[in-house]
């Protein structure tokens, strides 16, 4: 029996608003969506993959263009010979409201819906299994009595796509909680996964082989580092799977000591020299700035962004420094500024929360700014 080429994708959330950021730079971000997906159309197409797979999200929320659409189907139909089969997931569920309706797909291409289906390509001995969310939320295991139903061919390769989120026998979920026991009795040769947006590594469970490839391109700073697909071969009894990094841009955090700093021009020689080269005019940076400054330097983050941004593609700053003082001296003054820090350090003392602890430590800094006759950053 011949191998087969597969490529597997998910979680591509076109068209995500990315709220956050200003309209301008929100819409190049939807852009790189679309051109990561050209992306992955054309790796599939490089590497003559029999099989392309998209395990549900492609679409992020209940408005899309009608231009990404049309770019969907014209990058599928480029690639007549692979066939494509797609899970949708619980954002972009199968119903009568379904964008997946609004598209004139080419004839390699083929969506699955509210019950599990088989579906066999005789020229290469394969059938594909797979089930998409036909709601926002699917509370029962789509592989629940899987193995009762479908009576498996194991001298077909067989494969599945699906969206879900894995659950530990007796737990549950609201997205297709399927259990590992579910995968290990499936007697597939390879589940491909969608849901969770990082990858998973290609893990075992009896002798089906699964994993969720992530998704292709970072969408938040809770996204961190490199995205991508999975790609390779299967075979009975093997798989040469492969994560294949093919983002446009990462999000990247780094956090940044500047207690030495003594001006604005310090802080931003220190930021800039600590990003790699080839990555600071492409990718999307949040800079954390730690450390003790003095009292009378109040960072003003938009200033400071003013003359590092030109530097940078996109980048973000935060101010975690603190104020370089001995509060417990200054606890024991009698003025307004010490009975504040007093109090202060109390509450900081009593609170039984790391989180509690972190807002009470901004605004003792915040006070003391204001109470020092400083600006009042927030």
């Amino acid at each position: 029996m011949k191998d087969i080429k597969i490529l597997h994708c998910s979680d591509l959330h076109f068209d995500t608003p990315f709220s956050e950021l200003d309209k301008d730079f929100a819409e190049k971000r939807r852009e790189d969506l679309r051109e990561t997906f050209g992306n992955i159309v054309n790796l599939a197409k490089k590497e003559n993959v029999d099989i392309l797979l998209i395990c549900g999200d492609l679409f992020d929320n209940q408005r899309v263009m009608r231009t990404t659409l049309d770019y969907i189907r014209t990058k599928l139909e480029d690639i007549p010979e692979i066939r494509v089969f797609i899970a949708p997931g619980n954002h972009d569920p199968y119903n009568d409201k379904t964008f997946y309706t609004m598209i004139n797909w080419p004839l390699n291409v083929h969506i699955f819906k509210s019950n599990m289906e088989a579906v066999y390509i005789e020229n290469k001995n394969i059938t594909v299994y797979g089930q998409g969310f036909s709601e926002y939320y699917e509370r029962e295991s789509f592989l629940k009595d899987f193995s009762s139903k479908f009576k498996i061919n194991e001298k077909h390769i067989n494969i599945m796509a699906l969206h879900g989120e894995i659950s530990d026998r007796g737990k549950i979920n609201e997205y297709n909680p399927i259990t590992p026991y579910e995968i290990g009795e499936s007697k597939m040769d390879y589940i491909a996964l969608g849901h969770r947006h990082s990858f998973s590594g290609i893990k075992r469970e009896k002798n089906t082989r699964y994993s969720y490839c992530g998704n292709p391109e970072g969408r938040a700073f809770d996204e961190k580092g490199e995205k991508g697909v999975v790609l390779g071969s299967i075979s009975k009894g093997n798989v040469d799977l492969n994560f294949i990094p093919i983002c446009k841009r990462r999000y990247e955090e780094i956090s940044i000591n500047i207690e030495n700093a003594l001006t604005y021009e310090d802080i931003s020689n220190n930021i800039i020299s600590s990003i790699p080269k080839d990555s600071i005019y492409i990718d999307i940076y949040k800079v954390i700035l730690l450390g003790e400054v003095k009292e009378d330097f109040s960072i003003n983050l938009e200033v400071l962004k003013e003359k590092v941004s030109k530097h940078f593609y996109y980048i973000k700053l935060k101010d975690s420094t603190e104020i370089k003082l001995d509060y417990n001296v200054i606890s024991k003054e009698f003025t307004l500024k010490g009975l504040y820090t007093k109090k202060m350090l109390q509450k900081i003392e009593e609170a039984e929360k790391d989180e509690d602890k972190r807002l009470l430590k901004e605004a003792l800094k915040a006070g003391i700014q204001c109470l020092s006759n400083k600006e009042l950053i927030l």
